[in-house]
């Protein structure tokens, strides 16, 4: 996401009591434990993180694989790679926007899916052989670690030097063709000039993504003083605003609107999400798949466990189930409109206005802003109070 949406976001703490008053008078407990629905999540956060770390292992032993002999095969393999581990991380987007460990003042967000990105402060790009950080051996004559962190945003948000886009971009160099993504040579990694050093760049970003996605399981590991200790302890009802101010930021704000919508309107590659691999369509996809685990209560795991408990869903049905049915059913129909969204998605984008393709997309945004409407209106029922879009 853009870095200027990723300040604290301040939740409204306010609760609304949490038993209500029948016509006799008589209250109304809970029939859904607000603990286990708080304890249901936690396992899925762990999981979906456990879940990134583990696909990004396997991405990292292709991408060192390649980097070790490098031919065209093992550039296609190191490609594949990154698709995969993209798919558990996006699910794990719904667990933003609370000032939690992905995305407080320490929260390494910025490091791992920070974007756009502006291509020239990395590497070379069409009329610029000599752009970038790789290329300039006399303001940056070792590439390290230190030097990665400290370059990312800095004097700019698109300046990214680390995270899964830069990852995507020197695998797949710019998209500079209407009919499939980046095209970069696996020469660039042999004969070219700065191959060595651009060698070292991308071992040290997928090196840093395992390092702070490690972290953030460590974060929601069980039985440790960590935050999900923290999280578990504190009160339900706190928790479960977080809960829902993540689902509904990522539907309504984040995805529907600035990654959606911008680039609808703009009609610009650049705000295309994931430009270089074409593989937008699957950022909307696998994050509608994410609220929905966290909806649901249920999440299936890569090594073929299911965890599953009370999600906001059975306490939205508790609360008001005509509601609660309509916001399934919008999910279901988000998910459905995401999959109909043609890729690649930089194509769709340029179509023409009335075109079926922008058509889709445009169904898409409003398919998400009506899931955000209806989280906003369920968390009040529920309890509490859930903002539409962040506080800046």
């Amino acid at each position: 996401m853009s870095t200027r949406f990723l300040l604290p976001i301040l939740i409204c703490v306010g609760l609304i009591p949490a038993c209500k008053t029948t016509q006799n008078g008589s209250a109304n407990s809970d029939p859904v434990d607000h603990h286990d629905v708080v304890e249901t999540y936690a396992q899925i956060v762990h999981a979906t993180y456990s879940d990134s770390l583990n696909s990004a292992k396997e991405m990292s032993r292709k991408i060192n694989a390649f980097l070790a002999a490098p031919t065209q095969e093992g550039l296609v393999a190191a490609k594949e790679s990154w698709i995969k581990a993209r798919l558990p991380y996006l699910q794990t987007e719904v667990y933003r926007f609370y000032d939690g460990p992905i995305d407080d003042k320490d929260g390494p967000e910025g490091l791992l899916n920070a974007w756009p990105m502006d291509e020239a402060y990395v590497d070379y790009v069409q009329g610029m052989p000599e752009a970038g950080i790789i290329n300039d051996k006399e303001s940056y004559p070792n590439i390290t670690k230190e030097l990665l962190v400290s370059l990312n945003e800095k004097d700019g948000e698109e300046n990214i030097s680390c995270g899964y886009h830069a990852i995507e971009f020197l695998l797949w160099g710019q998209d500079l063709r209407a009919d499939g993504p980046g095209n970069r040579p696996h020469t660039d990694y042999t004969t070219e000039p700065n191959a060595e050093r651009r060698k070292q760049f991308l071992r040290i970003t997928v090196s840093l993504l395992l390092e702070n996605l490690q972290d953030l399981v460590g974060e929601w590991e069980n039985g440790k003083d960590n935050y999900r200790s923290a999280f578990v302890k504190n009160d339900p009802k706190k928790s479960i605003q977080k809960i829902l101010t993540g689902m509904t930021l990522l539907s309504g704000f984040e995805l529907a609107g600035e990654r959606l919508l911008v680039a609808y309107e703009s009609r610009a590659q650049e705000d295309e999400h994931s430009c270089f691999s074409d593989t937008t369509h699957l950022d909307a996809i696998y994050d509608i798949v994410g609220i929905m685990n966290v909806w649901k209560g249920r999440y299936e795991s890569s090594n073929g466990s299911t965890i599953q408990g009370p999600g906001i869903q059975a306490l939205a049905s508790a609360k008001n189930s005509s509601l609660s049915a309509d916001i399934n059913k919008k999910l279901k129909a988000s998910l459905a409109a995401s999959k109909a969204v043609p890729p690649p998605f930089d194509q769709a984008i340029l179509a023409e206005d009335g075109s079926a393709a922008r058509k889709t997309i445009l169904a898409l945004i409003e398919e998400l802003e009506n899931v955000a409407d209806g989280l906003v209106e369920i968390s009040k029922e529920i309890g509490v109070i859930v903002a539409r879009e962040p506080e800046e």
